[in-house]
């Protein structure tokens, strides 16, 4: 049996569709802008393209971005009708529709400002994060370690290039996908990868965890 999920509010112009274990699906975030309804990943779970056609009553155009390429974050891209996709090069070769992020991309639509910009990742090429409003920024699950045979390591100059740029992110709260909660304050997800990439070697490209 499929696992219920839940709308969750942030404020008056987004909330996410809870993330799930049973199919695993990742959160999917609903950004209302005043001409589209923005989408952050979206996830695997098959109530999910249900819940976005409720929840677009004005029947707005729909734009997609993608995290990165797991089936947890993009499996329902073909079940779902979008006008615009935002991924990168990697996602690309499995949607193989829509603009590849290389460089920021910044777009107002009404009283929503969005910012899409390529993360360095240990978990996945071609990671994407959004950052709205300058307040949250949303990084599916471009912070945490990759997933190779029985162990999970960081690539040790990649996991710098991450904590450099998000340094310079200007939102104080960082959304990581299947986290509860989902929202973590930016020193603190920071201080955490900065502890990670402390416990480098020398003359080793990975750390392991």
């Amino acid at each position: 049996m499929n696992e219920e999920l839940s709308l969750v509010r942030i404020d008056d112009d987004i909330s996410y569709i809870t993330p799930a274990t049973n199919p695993l699906s990742a959160n999917v975030v609903i950004i209302k802008g005043n001409e589209a309804l923005w989408l952050f990943d979206v996830g695997s779970h098959p109530k999910i393209p249900d819940i976005i056609k409720r929840i677009n009553v004005e029947d707005k155009p729909l734009n997609v971005i993608l995290s990165h390429f797991h089936m947890d974050h993009i499996a329902n891209i073909t079940n779902i009708k979008y006008n615009n996709l935002y991924q990168g090069r990697y996602t690309y070769k499995h949607t193989n529709a829509g603009i590849i992020v290389e460089n920021d991309i910044n777009i107002k639509d009404g009283n929503i400002s969005l910012h899409i910009f390529a993360l360095p990742s240990s978990h996945s090429k071609g990671a994407i994060g959004l950052e709205v409003n300058e307040k949250y920024c949303f990084l599916g699950d471009g912070v945490y370690a990759m997933n190779k045979k029985d162990s999970r390591l960081y690539n040790v100059s990649l996991l710098k290039e991450q904590i450099n740029l998000l340094k310079t992110i200007k939102s104080d709260n960082f959304m990581l996908s299947h986290k509860t909660p989902f929202a973590i304050p930016k020193e603190a997800v920071i201080g955490w990868l900065e502890s990670i990439y402390s416990k480098r070697k020398k003359n080793e490209s990975y750390i392991s965890m």
